[in-house]
């Protein structure tokens, strides 16, 4: 493998095409351009650099100023490795690196500054700096959601036809819902609304475009719309003739053709053509559309003679040409209609649509992009802006290229063939990877890739460059994607891939398919006569389909095993346990993804979630909704008894049965006529809240009634004591997120608390991508990650595992909008309406197949994708299906056999300090309190003594392993605590005393116990975060030990245990409630070693 020529790429003098791998430094290469950019003496103003996502410009941006922050500040040898790793040559350092001292500086006092964009940012920009009469967008603000006002111009669409009866669109759509039903129209006219770019470009100039539309597709289709092809087919005495002799050469041959026969005599007999042809086809055709299979053989030729037999075989091939032809006319006539209809109202639609938002002031994104390519290419205003640009940016950089569309190429097309000559050029650094390219959804085109390399290359001089090594990925998942992808047909282009760490372990496992059970035989099941059974008494028996929980069982159990066992490379701190947090799970779609959570929180394994739209589905926001709705209706019991019951008030059943016994109409006047002496104190305190609230609910915005309630309600303090440690900051980042939605909405502006509710309402009714997401956690702590593949674009982590991997890929549905849009032509070649599978056409069979190839294509992209987020470790499991289809997981296994990868589930070697049994504690890095604001730290060094041999005996506690040897573990922990020899000896003889200690055995023996946890965190009643020493749980109870290790030995315990008591009944209480069924014992453990239950 050639090694990449980083000279070339980071030249700032060269147009560069870059086809980069997954994790092979892209963002890396982009930065580092810039960096070689501003070197070289260009401004920061002449930099653009475009990327796809708002996440990736700040990566960007956020990486830029933090290696122009260390070439300001460390010391000069680093600078010039710095710089050196980035292709200067020594003489270029020299001369250069007081220059790039000063470039940080230089970059924050820019006018204008550099900009790092989206496409979608950029071209709003261009659009605000637009002439008014070129297209400027003036107060127009910018619509991320449309699904709202969808569905607002839906309503006013289909109610302004119903007053227009004799309307033609009126009567379209009503012919629509007659023949296709209501959700099929309605999916088929937002689709058509969906793509309204491509119509726009495929009508552009038109002065009809429906007319237009419509003629296109009558000639592409060949057909007359007015022609009566059964009546010609009727009108034909050779064809009567030929039905005739085929029907008496059927009745001699098989019982299955004189069947064929008599039912070809009856078809012949009806008087109406559309049933005689309909009557007629399963004659010649199977039911699958094909031609009845005749050929010769012997007992065939001995019923009907040897010219009987031609003749029926002859006659068979010529009728079934006549009748496929007819039968594609009607088809074709039967497309040309629906589409008559169809895109007829399609352009109603989004005529209502685009006045909508006209009146509104709104524009989303379609708008935006097809604005900005008339305002460059076809508006008077088109040279005007070139020049504005030309003379604005003179390097330009392109991330992500693959997921370019049609619309904003053509837009960068329309700049770049602008320029004159060569050196008024800007340099161009496009960077891209067809093989990543999975958002066909939002219009991406993958091919524009190569016709945008092909055109730099030729009009700007451009190198071409491809790297193809992985800085990543482990040699074994390397070697796996290369047998993999390497063996696929459809994934044209791929090149072999390197890897930059030779020596790194690194594992593949392809688990065995979880199976269905096999259906167990009834006793008696040979009875003649089956039982029956009374529905009002007895549910139908159904088998149970179970192989997803199967497969989720096996995930918890998996990682379980793996969690402190396995080894992963820390690129700060070296090899070490794995943890949670070292594991990412994906799924590509989220069918499944409530089984894989249940069975991971059964397990308690602590996980992050990014469920997208599922915001409102949290129990937290779902709370809220209801406290808020409560306190705009008070009669709404449902709503009330859902806030009681929430940790904001934390009543309990007795309470809210106390309200159910009441005789007032509704639950709030019972609350409000409970008497002093029934009134609970959380129903006290619900009855005093909820009637303040009440008060200033119609007097406060939204946003700050949300604020007053979570101050007054200390709502993130109790749902941060009411929910597992593990679930806590994605709990408080939802309830964060909720009150940010009450801020975002209308910037904050809701007139009323009722028509928040309303727009909260829409919203849960809005499509996956457009419903507010839960909350970004900034650090989500040891907890593994829950991902879709394409939510995961971008990421990695050490252990990857791909579930459901089995399932098969989704099939195109029917009522779609077909689209031909080559990536080297400025506007679409075809554009109609699909229904059903049946009525597609011969004339349009070749962009269906197009289109299926190309979801192939996708198909196999998300599957490099997946497997490319890996590390070190990769896993994929799935179900059995009986769909059929290749799946990933049986192209993973394709593509391993005989490789020796993906045998087996073994972990990788473990260094013996680190193979801990105990569960490790998913707390301990997790405080979400606020520092005081007053006082001060104290550092480590200036501790108390005793309180620092404490601190460190308890480290020293948790970190060994009991169920090793001891002596080997004293060098590699005193390496751990960074302590001499004098200071750690002392510690180790007390911290094996307290091990070996007979009376502690019980406690430190894992044959005696069933889990066990060191320094367990937990939320205190008060919002402090406290923490257990060690928690045991044997099988019939719990025990908490807490290490008092200052003094000498201890005299009377019981005297010294005193000061401690109230401390170990908070912890008793605390563990109460974590694991009801069995007692707490607390005891405390005093130099000697003493053991003293409290």
């Amino acid at each position: 493998m050639h090694e990449f020529d980083y000279h070339t790429a980071l030249n700032p003098e060269r147009s560069v095409v870059i086809e980069a791998c997954a994790g092979s430094g892209k963002t890396w290469l982009l930065v580092s351009r810039i960096l070689r950019l501003l070197l070289a003496g260009a401004e920061p103003g002449e930099i653009l650099a475009i990327t796809f996502t708002r996440k990736a410009a700040q990566e960007m941006q956020a990486r830029l100023l933090e290696w122009l922050r260390l070439l300001a500040l460390q010391p000069e040898d680093e600078a010039r490795e710095f710089l050196r790793q980035r292709a200067l040559s020594d003489s270029e350092i020299e001369q250069l690196l007081p220059h790039a001292r000063n470039l940080l500086e230089r970059v924050l006092t820019a006018e204008p500054t550099l900009t790092i964009n989206t496409f979608h940012g950029w071209f709003l920009q261009l659009l605000q700096k637009a002439p008014l009469e070129g297209g400027a967008v003036g107060n127009f603000s910018l619509l991320d959601q449309t699904s709202a006002l969808l569905e607002e111009a839906w309503q006013s669409f289909a109610e302004d036809l119903a007053e227009q009866e004799e309307d033609p669109t009126a009567s379209a759509l009503q012919e629509l819902f007659r023949g296709h039903g209501l959700f099929n129209t309605r999916a088929l006219l937002l689709g058509f609304v969906a793509k309204r770019a491509e119509w726009w470009a495929y009508t552009a100039g038109q002065a009809d475009p429906l007319a237009y539309a419509l003629e296109r597709l009558r000639r592409e289709l060949d057909v007359d719309p007015e022609q009566d092809v059964l009546a010609e087919m009727q009108q034909d005495p050779v064809l009567a003739e030929w039905h005739s002799e085929y029907a008496q050469l059927l009745g001699k041959n098989t019982a299955t053709d004189q069947k064929l026969a008599a039912q070809l005599v009856d078809a012949l007999a009806l008087k109406d053509l559309d049933q005689r042809f309909a009557t007629l086809c399963p004659v010649y055709f199977t039911k699958s559309g094909t031609p009845r299979v005749r050929a010769s053989s012997p007992t065939q030729a001995k019923r009907l003679g040897a010219h009987g037999e031609a003749r029926l075989i002859e006659l068979h091939q010529m009728m079934c040409d006549l009748l496929y032809e007819a039968r594609d006319r009607l088809t074709a006539q039967a497309v040309y209609r629906f589409n008559c209809i169809g895109l007829r109202c399609g352009a109603a639609l989004l005529d209502a649509y685009q006045r909508l938002k006209e009146a509104r002031q709104m524009l989303d994104f379609a708008d935006v992009e097809w604005r900005v390519f008339q305002l460059l290419s076809r508006s008077d205003y088109a040279e005007y802006m070139q020049y504005k640009l030309d003379s604005r940016y003179s390097h330009i950089l392109l991330d992500e290229f693959q997921d370019t569309n049609p619309l904003q190429w053509q837009v960068m097309q329309a700049w770049l063939g602008a320029y004159g000559a060569v050196g008024s050029r800007p340099s161009v650094f496009l960077v891209g990877d067809p093989k990543q390219s999975i958002y066909r959804f939002r219009r991406a085109e993958p091919r524009l890739f190569q016709i945008a390399a092909a055109s730099l290359m030729r009009d700007f001089a451009a190198a071409r460059l491809e790297q193809d090594r992985s800085r990543r990925s482990a040699p074994a998942v390397i070697q796996a994607v290369n047998r993999v992808f390497a063996a696929q047909p459809d994934f044209a282009g791929f090149r072999e891939h390197g890897w930059h760490h030779d020596t790194q372990e690194g594992a593949v496992a392809l688990l065995p398919l979880a199976e269905k059970p096999a259906q167990a035989e009834e006793e008696g099941a040979d009875d003649t006569v089956p039982m029956l059974r009374n529905p009002l008494q007895q549910a139908r028996q159904e088998d149970e389909d179970v192989r997803h929980e199967q497969e989720a069982a096996q995930l918890a159990e998996k990682i379980t095993a793996i969690v402190g066992r396995w080894q992963v490379d820390d690129e700060k701190r070296g090899p070490r346990p794995a943890d949670y947090r070292d594991i990412m799970l994906l799924v590509r779609s989220r069918t499944w993804l409530a089984t894989y959570e249940r069975a991971l929180r059964a397990a308690r394994i602590p996980y992050l979630s990014s469920r997208q739209g599922g915001l409102l589905d949290t129990l937290e926001c779902s709370d809220l909704a209801a406290l808020l709705e409560f306190l705009v209706t008070p009669f709404a019991d449902l709503k009330l008894a859902q806030v009681l019951r929430s940790p904001v008030f934390g009543c309990d059943d007795s309470d809210l049965m106390r309200l159910a016994r009441g005789e007032e109409s509704s639950w709030w006047q019972r609350l409000k006529a409970l008497p002093e002496e029934l009134l609970t104190a959380p129903l006290k305190l619900a009855l005093e809240r909820l009637a303040a609230w009440q008060e200033i609910a119609d007097r406060l915005p939204v946003h700050d009634l949300l604020d007053r309630i979570y101050f007054e309600g200390e709502v993130l303090q109790r749902y941060r004591m009411a929910v597992p440690q593990a679930m806590v900051a994605a709990v408080q980042a939802n309830l964060h997120a909720f009150i940010e939605l009450a801020l975002n909405m209308d910037s904050g502006r809701y007139p009323s608390l009722a028509r928040f509710i309303d727009e909260v309402a829409a919203l849960r009714r809005a499509p996956e991508q457009e419903s507010p997401d839960e909350g970004l956690i900034g650090d989500g702590g040891n907890a593994l990650r829950i991902l879709t593949v394409h939510g995961a674009k971008g990421l990695e982590a050490p252990i990857v595992w791909l579930l459901d991997a089995n399932a098969a890929p989704r099939n195109e549905s029917g009522y779609r909008i077909l689209v031909d849009w080559p990536p080297e032509d400025v506007a679409p070649r075809h554009f109609s309406l699909v229904s059903r599978k049946a009525e597609l056409a011969r004339a349009r069979e070749h962009y269906v197949e197009a289109e299926a190839a190309h979801a192939r294509r996708e198909n196999l992209n998300l599957l490099y994708v997946a497997m490319t987020r890996a590390k070190q470790a990769l896993i994929v499991s799935g179900s059995t299906s009986g769909k059929g289809g290749e799946s990933w997981y049986q192209k993973i296994q394709a593509g391993l056999q005989d490789s020796g990868l993906g045998v087996g589930l073994s972990p990788a070697a473990v260094p013996p300090a680190f193979d801990m049994e105990e569960k490790p504690s998913v707390a301990l890095e997790q405080n979400n309190l606020p520092v005081p604001p007053t006082g001060r730290r104290e550092p480590f060094s200036r501790l108390d003594p005793a309180r620092h041999h404490g601190i460190q005996l308890h480290a020293l506690l948790e970190w060994v392993d009991m169920g090793r040897d001891l002596p080997e573990q004293k060098e590699p922990l005193q390496a751990r605590l960074g302590l001499e020899e004098a200071e750690f000896a002392p510690l180790w003889a007390e911290a094996l005393e307290l091990l070996r200690a007979p009376v502690l055995q019980r406690f430190f023996d894992r044959a005696q116990y069933q889990a066990a946890w060191n320094e367990l965190g937990y939320q205190g009643g008060d919002g402090e975060v406290r923490r257990i020493d060690r928690l045991v749980e044997f099988a019939d109870c719990v025990w908490v030990l807490d290490y008092k290790t200052g003094g000498g030995a201890v005299d009377d315990p019981d005297v010294l245990a005193a000061p401690y008591r109230g401390q170990m009944n908070e912890y008793r209480r605390a563990m109460e409630s974590v694991f009801p069924g069995k007692p707490v014992r607390c005891a405390l453990v005093f130099p000697g070693p003493t053991l003293v239950e409290v």
